[in-house]
């Protein structure tokens, strides 16, 4: 059960993030090694030009499905002067350039995340470390965009040899630190002024936000990038060349066949905000959002009521008078019963991925989701209990791929 008072007026926080771990590839070939197994361009890391501190991407298997999600950034205490890897690769001569990046990756499938790093690094020279004892993971965040504004509090940290990064999925995410094991105590001091949280309460505010994260929640081996909104949350750069897996995801996107989208839930409560009318991203995305508070009153009275279960079907309509008109008759019907029922619907139904405390993940079909007034979707789980369907932090990125036409009069 979660402190419910404890969260009501919370607009920013720091949270300790003890569920990631962190693989080092260093050495001459670092950059190439990764550029091949990447969804996104790492150059961009090295770009002087680019404002990029790190990078989100996918590692995908051959036939384009995601096996995990990552966030990769520069080894600071590597390129700021101390450029020898732990130890050279077999055949290295140990001239040249040498890169070293770091990956932020969950901590479930660390050994399998090794196992597929060295699986393709044939005659690369690199060197492939777990150096998540090195480090810790710090999240700040801040609904309020002051803590990116406070060039101070960045410089003291550098100073103290910590990487400080924006997340590179989204700005509402806040900004990341790798801090050294060694600087702990004195990073903590300098973040006195904000509140500590566990990791449960990132987790509830990340899902709230429609950003899915890790093996629970990606399913390793099983589904498309571009339907867990990998374009929307900055993780592929459509132009970069080849990768492994690269085929499904350009194709699916230059294509436009994206049917389903991974989108935030919560189970329904009385006498809170409208979704719609709260999502001011969706009028002007490069304003701060005027609600402050982390959670508001839409999410904190659902907090503690039973979600659905994790893979289970649900049912959604989309009330408009709009889409009611535009409606095609469809053949496919959708089962919502018994366990064995659910275990036979076709992977195109619409389901709960998973949940916390009231908040979850689902995928739903587009065509059923009133992106410009969210609260004509109605959605319900197996046992008719209905459910909202959040205003997620990407969702003026889809509007924008969906505009509705101009009435000419």
């Amino acid at each position: 059960m979660i402190n419910l008072k404890s969260l009501e007026k919370i607009k920013k926080c720091v949270v300790p993030l003890k569920s990631r771990s962190l693989i080092k590839v260093v050495g001459q070939d670092a950059l190439k090694h990764l550029q091949g197994l990447t969804t996104n361009n790492l150059n961009r890391l090295k770009d002087n030009q680019s404002t990029n501190s790190s990078i989100y991407n996918g590692f995908l298997q051959s036939n384009g499905r995601l096996l995990f999600d990552s966030i990769i950034s520069l080894d600071k205490e590597h390129h700021n002067g101390n450029p020898k890897p732990i130890s050279m690769a077999p055949g290295s001569s140990g001239n040249g350039e040498l890169d070293s990046f770091i990956i932020d990756i969950d901590s479930s499938i660390l050994n399998e995340a090794m196992a597929h790093l060295k699986q393709y690094k044939l005659r690369n020279k690199i060197d492939i470390v777990d150096v998540t004892e090195n480090f810790y993971v710090y999240s700040i965040l801040d609904k309020t965009y002051k803590t990116v504004r406070d060039d101070s509090l960045f410089s003291q940290l550098e100073k103290d040899r910590c990487s400080v990064m924006m997340d590179p999925r989204h700005q509402i995410m806040g900004v990341r630190l790798l801090v050294p094991n060694n600087k702990q105590l004195a990073v903590e001091e300098r973040l006195s002024k904000y509140e500590s949280k566990e990791e449960t309460i990132y987790n509830l505010f990340r899902i709230s936000q429609g950003i899915p994260q890790g093996v629970k929640e990606y399913q390793w081996g099983n589904i498309i990038p571009l339907e867990y909104n990998f374009d929307l949350l900055n993780g592929v750069d459509f132009h970069k060349g080849c990768y492994l897996g690269q085929e499904l995801t350009s194709r699916t996107h230059f294509t436009g066949l994206i049917r389903k989208r991974i989108f935030p839930v919560v189970m329904k409560v009385q006498d809170v905000e409208s979704t719609s009318v709260m999502d001011e991203a969706i009028i002007d995305p490069t304003k701060p959002p005027k609600e402050s508070l982390l959670f508001p009153k839409r999410i904190l009275n659902a907090l503690n009521h039973d979600h659905p279960p994790s893979d289970s079907v649900l049912t959604v309509k989309n009330i408009s008078s709009k889409h009611h008109q535009q409606q095609q008759p469809s053949d496919e019907t959708v089962k919502v019963g018994n366990e064995s029922e659910i275990k036979t619907v076709s992977r195109s139904t619409d389901k709960f991925i998973t949940g916390l405390h009231g908040v979850g993940l689902a995928m739903l079909k587009v065509d059923n989701i009133d992106i410009f007034q969210l609260d004509n979707t109605v959605v319900h789980d197996k046992s008719n209990k209905e459910l909202t369907v959040l205003p997620p932090c990407w969702i003026s990125k889809l509007t924008s791929l969906q505009m509705p036409p101009q009435q000419v009069s």
